[in-house]
């Protein structure tokens, strides 16, 4: 009788070992995959492209700078003395007036190639501009077709000077100044017939700065004003840092608005290089954030996608 007390008390323990034995067991989920997009670092430039695209303020801005622009022309062409460059010398009061003006975000609005690169996620590159000027799809900024039709209706010869490519063009690039010519002459620009007016970047000619080019236009017109988005459109500062373009400002202010005409560019420009030089990715984010006053810690953790703790 123990024997089978013992097997009776047990049974149940059998049972339920053999049905867990039997049932099968659901295989268990793996465990997730940690996956990584790659971080789109031309996304940082989102807000600056979208205020340059969007808001009304950056129209205003354009509207204001070219009015102003307008206003003062006839003091201009009436005042022998009255010269924007610092190149300008001799007896230029005798000259022939001319206005210099810039073009990318200037006269033009160039923002649809900085979409692009949001879209792609692939930073600026010679090559990708290059293929984009050739479209000569650009599109004027407000207010600045109107001025300059109305300066050339007052006998002002226009000179667009860029950093486009010129007639030498690096290797595996194409001339820049021909799409650029047909894309300002499509929307009425004056001074568009031929690219005698046309100075692009040329080393050749010594031209990779704007001063040799201000200069040559110099010599045989009187530059009434100076227009552009970046302060080298105005001036060139050697060895360029933020303390020697703040004080370039400060020499020439009683020229803004006047002589010279600053145009809007948050997207992009020399304001950048001075603190991001050549550096890409997080090493730009990283500096860009150090400019701001935050520590190179900091600077370092949020550049890689980390937060302030």
């Amino acid at each position: 009788m123990r024997a089978l007390r013992s097997w009776i008390w047990l049974s149940p323990l059998l049972v339920v070992a053999c049905a867990s034995t039997r049932a099968p067991t659901p295989p268990s989920a793996p465990a997730p995959t940690a996956t990584h997009t790659a971080d789109n670092y031309e996304l940082d430039g989102l807000m600056s492209v979208l205020w340059q695209r969007s808001s009304a303020e950056a129209e205003a801005l354009y509207l204001q700078a070219w009015g102003g622009a307008r206003r003062v022309l006839d003091a201009a062409l009436a005042d022998p003395r009255w010269t924007a460059a610092i190149e300008q010398g001799g007896d230029y009061g005798r000259l022939p007036p001319a206005i210099i003006v810039d073009i990318d975000e200037t006269i033009l609005d160039t923002s649809d190639y900085m979409v692009e690169r949001l879209r792609s996620g692939k930073p600026f590159t010679r090559a990708g501009w290059n293929a984009y000027v050739q479209r000569a799809s650009a599109t004027p900024v407000p207010g600045a077709l109107d001025f300059l039709q109305y300066a050339a209706s007052k006998g002002v010869t226009v000179f667009y000077l860029s950093n486009r490519e010129g007639a030498a063009p690096a290797q595996g690039l194409l001339d820049e100044i021909e799409p650029t010519r047909r894309n300002l002459a499509n929307f009425g620009f004056p001074d568009t017939a031929d690219t005698r007016s046309f100075l692009f970047r040329d080393p050749n000619r010594g031209w990779k700065e704007k001063g040799p080019r201000r200069a040559e236009v110099a010599k045989t017109h009187r530059i009434l004003m100076l227009a552009g988005d970046n302060l080298y459109d105005f001036v060139d500062v050697p060895t360029p840092s933020r303390e020697k373009r703040d004080a370039a400002v400060e020499k020439h202010k009683g020229w803004l608005g006047t002589r010279w005409i600053v145009l809007p560019n948050p997207m992009y420009g020399s304001w950048d290089s001075v603190i991001a030089g050549t550096s890409e990715g997080a090493d730009a984010r990283r500096l860009r954030l150090q400019a701001v006053g935050l520590t190179p810690e900091s600077a370092d953790t949020i550049a890689n996608g980390g937060f302030e703790r």
